[in-house]
């Protein structure tokens, strides 16, 4: 029986040819902080209760963070404080933390998601963001703003108001169904028939092309007012007749 040493020389034990088991548990150190081994060769599991790497780490295998139906968070920290991935088990969910970005392509390029603050989501591209899908629903509680010009090549369906400060375009297949107001901080160019069941216009008004009320054995009335209250020209359909109501001059 080997008694207890406090130093063994490399002459003293060449190979051990049993288990190396201490006799407490978690009370001694293989190594220390200033008498490091070298290198440690396992050809089976190393169970351990907490491990610090503090250099590169090389994993040449698969890496497996618990078992199925029971695991374990895992935070990957980045250079600012405050800014990590974090695999949350209890939650089933990876969060980026902070405004902590996912990027495509590349790194630091410009093709990300990030929440640049709480409840604020961006999706950025460099140059082209597509969307394709059968169906792309859209679930605003207020508003969806959209800065630039729009170009659609289908169909439209809007539940809600549109407010466009921008151009609204679409190809000659293009329908656009809105269920609420559409608000035009700029032009509205129809290239095309517009049917309106009422017109409300509270701005000068320049017609090109040719005026047509009604058609033929079926027209329309149309009035002109004056300055002057109860002074006005109407073109009565039902009479055929144009008349120059009050003392409304020819």
């Amino acid at each position: 029986t080997v008694g207890y040493y406090t130093s063994l020389q490399s002459a003293s034990i060449a190979l051990v040819s049993s288990s190396l088991i201490p006799d407490g548990d978690d009370a001694w150190d293989l190594g220390s902080s200033t008498k490091q081994w070298k290198d440690l060769y396992i050809d089976g599991v190393a169970y351990l209760d907490t491990v610090e790497i503090t250099g590169s780490t090389t994993i040449q295998g698969t890496l497996t963070v618990g078992t199925n139906d029971t695991g374990h968070d895992v935070k990957l920290y980045g250079a600012t404080a405050g800014q990590y991935v974090l695999w949350d088990e209890s939650a089933d969910e990876l969060a980026l933390v902070g405004d902590t970005k996912l990027s495509f392509h590349d790194a630091a390029g410009g093709e990300n998601i990030v929440a640049s603050s709480d409840g604020h989501l961006e999706i950025n591209a460099g140059a082209t963001l597509d969307i394709t899908a059968p169906t792309v629903d859209i679930n605003a509680s207020t508003e969806v703003n959209i800065d630039g010009t729009v170009d659609l090549n289908g169909s439209l369906d809007i539940s809600g108001p549109i407010t466009a400060s921008g151009n609204i375009s679409g190809s000659v297949s293009t329908t656009i169904h809105v269920g609420g107001n559409i608000t035009t901080l700029g032009n509205l160019d129809v290239d095309g028939i517009a049917n309106l069941d009422a017109v409300d216009i509270d701005g000068a008004t320049q017609i090109d092309g040719t005026v047509t009320v009604g058609v033929d054995d079926t027209g329309y009335d149309v009035k002109f007012f004056g300055a002057t209250s109860g002074q006005y020209m109407l073109w009565d359909e039902s009479a055929d007749e144009l008349a120059l109501v009050g003392d409304t001059k020819l």
